[in-house]
């Protein structure tokens, strides 16, 4: 299995910026690439940040990741969160698409 520490590790180097926006804004893109790699990776959110759950660990841009809350996954949360300029998908499109990947 691919280590995970050293896959974020490479996604920080891809660019100056990518720690910050891996914060702040591109959490759930985050999520998907490490879906790419990691195909039981789940999203979950704690009110303002997409992480990632991987075997039992929370991950984000920095490496694992304690929440803040308690972190619920609720498909909803993630309608269109990757695509602001596109219209909200209808629930039953937004469930398909998270338990899809």
């Amino acid at each position: 299995m691919p280590d995970i520490h050293a896959f974020l590790s490479a996604l920080r180097e891809l660019h100056p910026d990518m720690p910050r926006w891996g914060l702040h804004g591109g959490c759930f893109l985050v999520y998907l690439a490490l879906k790419q790699v990691f195909p039981q990776a789940e999203p979950w959110y704690d009110g303002d940040h997409v992480l990632t759950k991987i075997d039992g660990a929370f991950y984000d841009i920095r490496g694992e990741a304690q929440p803040h809350r308690h972190v619920r996954m609720d498909p909803l949360c993630f309608n269109r969160a990757y695509d602001w300029q596109m219209p909200a998908m209808t629930a039953e499109a937004a469930m398909r698409e998270v338990s899809h990947g």
